[in-house]
């Protein structure tokens, strides 16, 4: 039996190559399965997997020599003991091999279980497994068949669950996953493969498609493959994989000078907007009025492929936007952009005139008869490319592009409907056998490059970034990369090629696609999209669930994306509670998040310097620690709302608020004669306070005409009119006292406007709140009223790295 110390893990191996026991050495708890098999490597041949039937050790060269009965194989394992944990290397295959498979090793903890760190922990011990180069991919080769012990989905009921604290969130499927659930447990897992000959498997998003091989570099060998093991206390998670990432190479990146995945900065918050040369100055006004030090942009580019610069917001191409770096910088602002990693735009010179060789297909066949320059049936060879589940229908012939609408259900296979020398292609003769390539698309109206072209995707954005100082970017759209067939690996090369190239820190995050490896480069992930919902409901549950994959990933967190929106006929432009309720949220998670707003937004609504203010108040308060986890558990309510005010000397109050739903009037509900008017009940769950509301006139059929006269609310005894006239899409804004506030759909302010009396008191509990006005124009104008009452403050601060709280 062979003994390996991984920190605080031993590890013991039988002579068939079975790990055996896996043992916290402080406890003497074992968390091996005793009911599934482990083995120390699997290797696949021919489509099948086999667990090896002899292991013997060498302690001078720490080899062990697995040896395969089957299929004849054997393959020397080297060992090696490094304090906070363990390596394995593959170094000697003999017999043709066509993948090593890392374990599984099956554990029995089902607490938490890292899908993409590939750690897994009870609470208390943890057990990780790491890749250790690019080659070595975390997960399941995606073409064999998964044990039957391995969980179906990551949920245990196969749905997400968003308000379940339990473990229930699908973010990935298995065969990209370091670490999965077992029906009783865990485990980790990892793979390499012979990538120097060709294969034929599922691909992306096609079930059966020829790989072409990766060459004759050391990537493409299994030989090389390596890991890293190793247990510890789950506060030294963090410290062992450092550890790793320091003593085996791997990438190691730094915020300002801290490493990513500890540093206070990884997660901190940023502007997104639409900066030009002739903007960049307002861009960073803005950023620095939010207290925010990132300002980026999510559009820059006219083409991806090439990644040439918009003409319009960068006239003078990369030395514009370097400029507009430069002006951010001595601000103390770092600026960053956004892409869709290897999408390649229809207009880029990768595509049109002249096509590139090293656009990816989806297969090839032949042209079975020439054909000249008028044909529009075109008869292949084999149809299956022309007929796989893609979008376009687009095939290159030669320096041509085609499009076609359908293929014939029997031989002889044609291709009918074709649109000759697409995409400004050179219409051509072709002789019969020549190729024919179905491009690989997608619905965003982009192909896709090989692995080979993808290279020099890479080298462009690391250039971009190394020679204009920019320091951030997200890599959306890493799915592409599946494209080449190389599943993760491709998503490896791409990405680590970027980060390798561009010199400086570089904030860095991705899709929804993260390798074991590339856990190391990325800093964070900043997923939920704001398009096309309210602030308060756009992806809420997937924003929720993703800071529970970020916890058991070891990753900071972030909220993602919220819009500042100006007023549209869908939605009204964004309020300060609507901003409150997204910054209450990042404060409770100790998320960062980014804030989209577009030049002409930021300078159209008149709440800006407002809505600004309190993102940086907010943003202080978190990233100063200053809210006690009780008061975080509190803030992420998703129904909750709360405001902060700041005070004096880095103190804040901070207040819990009760907004009600809409209270509406309708005219069109009224009964002939009766006068405008409603009653209504509202609760009010914190103390006696003066009457608060926000009022809004909404025209019925865009009725531009009508309006509102002498608004009165009525409770507690007192009548409370503004002898005014408020338009369509107007509000009316009155926070106590006397003096209420008329504002325009955008928020600018038109008018102060004094009321007849004090503000009304609305007391605790239960009351009838009446309303009453003049409505003006035909049709007539609905009016909406939401009632705000505040709770008792606390004092929250931050005192030399505690947290104190106060009642006031």
């Amino acid at each position: 039996m062979l003994t390996i110390s991984a920190g605080n893990l031993m590890i013991q191996m039988n002579g068939q190559g079975n790990v055996i026991d896996l043992i916290d050495t402080a406890t003497g708890e074992r968390y091996e399965s005793a009911i599934h098999l482990s083995s120390l490597i699997r290797v696949v041949v021919n489509g099948r997997t086999e667990v090896p039937s002899e292991a013997t050790f060498d302690a001078v060269s720490g080899i062990v020599k697995l040896k395969f009965a089957a299929c004849g194989a054997a393959v020397d394992v080297m060992v090696e003991e490094k304090g906070l944990y363990a390596t394995f290397e593959v170094r000697h295959i003999e017999g043709d091999v066509d993948a090593v498979i890392w374990g599984p090793y099956v554990t029995t903890i089902t607490g938490s279980i890292g899908e993409s760190v590939g750690v897994v922990h009870d609470g208390t011990f943890a057990i990780g497994l790491q890749a250790l180069n690019m080659k070595t991919v975390g997960g399941w080769p995606i073409e064999l068949e998964r044990m039957g012990f391995v969980q179906r989905t990551y949920s245990h009921d196969g749905v997400p669950d968003p308000d379940s604290k339990q473990l229930s969130d699908n973010k990935f499927e298995y065969d990209v996953c370091a670490a999965w659930p077992t029906v009783d447990g865990s485990l980790l897992q990892a793979f390499a493969r012979n990538r120097t000959k060709a294969a034929r498997r599922p691909v992306w998003n096609l079930p059966d498609v020829d790989v072409a091989p990766l060459g004759d570099g050391d990537d493409a060998l299994i030989v090389g493959t390596k890991i890293a093991v190793f247990g510890c206390a789950v506060d030294q998670v963090l410290e062992a994989i450092e550890a790793i990432e320091l003593g085996e190479g791997l990438p190691h990146p730094l915020i300002e000078g801290v490493w990513g995945k500890i540093s206070p900065a990884a997660n901190q918050s940023y502007l997104i907007t639409d900066f030009s040369e002739a903007t960049m100055a307002d861009a960073v006004r803005y950023t620095k009025m939010a207290g925010l030090r990132y300002v980026y942009h999510s559009d820059p580019f006219g083409q991806w492929g090439h990644f040439s610069l918009k003409k319009s917001s960068f006239p003078n191409g990369d030395e514009g936007l370097k400029a507009c770096v430069a002006l951010a910088e001595r601000e103390g602002v770092h600026v960053g952009v956004h892409t869709l990693s290897n999408f390649t735009t229809l207009n880029d010179p990768y595509v049109t005139p002249i096509p590139d060789e090293r656009l990816q297909m989806a297969g090839k066949a032949q042209l079975v008869v020439a054909i000249g320059v008028e044909e529009q049936v075109i008869e292949v060879s084999d149809p299956a490319p022309f007929t796989a589940n893609l979008f376009r229908r687009s095939a290159k012939i030669g320096s041509e592009l085609i499009e076609y609408d359908a293929v014939t259900d029997n031989a002889p296979w044609k291709l009918l409907g074709v649109r000759r020398g697409a995409n400004g292609t050179a219409v051509a003769l072709h002789e019969a056998g020549t190729d024919i390539g179905r491009l690989w698309d997608h619905p965003y109206d982009v192909f896709f490059p090989n692995i080979e072209l993808q290279d020099h995707y890479s080298r462009r954005i690391a250039e971009l970034f190394r020679t204009s100082g920019l320091k951030q970017i997200s890599f959306d759209g890493l799915e592409g990369l599946y494209a080449t067939g190389h599943e993760a690996y491709g998503v490896n090369r791409f990405v680590k090629m970027c980060y390798d190239g561009w010199g400086d820190e570089v904030i860095n995050d991705a899709s929804i696609v993260v390798s074991n490896y590339l856990w190391h480069v990325f800093t964070r992930f900043n997923w939920g999209e704001p398009w096309g919902a309210a602030t308060r409901e756009g992806q809420l549950e997937w924003r929720l669930s993703n800071q529970r994959y970020f916890a058991r990933n070891f990753i900071p967190p972030m909220l993602g994306w919220f819009l500042v929106r100006s007023a549209s006929e869908r939605f009204e432009a964004t309020s300060p509670d609507e901003i409150e309720w997204v910054l209450s949220k990042a404060a409770g998670f100790g998320s960062g998040f980014a804030l989209v707003a577009d030049t002409a937004v930021l300078r159209r609504n008149g709440n800006i310097e407002t809505l600004l203010t309190l993102v940086s108040e907010w943003e202080k308060a978190r990233r100063a620690g200053a809210f006690t986890p009780e008061q975080r558990e509190r803030l992420r309510e998703p129904k909750g709302d709360w405001h902060l005010k700041a005070m004096e000397d880095g103190r804040w109050s901070l207040y819990p608020v009760h907004i009600s739903k809409p209270l509406v009037c309708d005219p069109a509900e009224l009964q002939p004669g009766q006068p405008g008017g409603a009653d209504w009940t509202y609760f009010n769950k914190y103390a006696d306070q003066p009457l608060k509301f926000i009022m809004r006139v909404i025209p019925s059929y865009g009725n531009e005409d009508a309006s509102v006269k002498r608004p009165t609310l009525y409770t507690s005894g007192v009548y409370l009119t503004f002898d005014t006239e408020i338009g369509p899409n107007q509000y009316l804004v009155f926070e106590g006292g006397r003096t209420g506030r008329i504002y325009d759909q955008n928020w600018n302010l038109l008018q102060t406007v004094q009321a007849s009396a004090d503000a009304p008191i609305i007391r605790n509990g239960g009351q009838t709140v009446s309303f009453s006005c003049k409505f003006e124009g035909d049709p007539k104008p609905s009016v909406s009223v939401k009632l705000l009452a505040y709770g008792e403050p606390e004092t929250v601060e931050a005192i030399g790295g505690a947290t104190e709280v106060t009642s006031i």
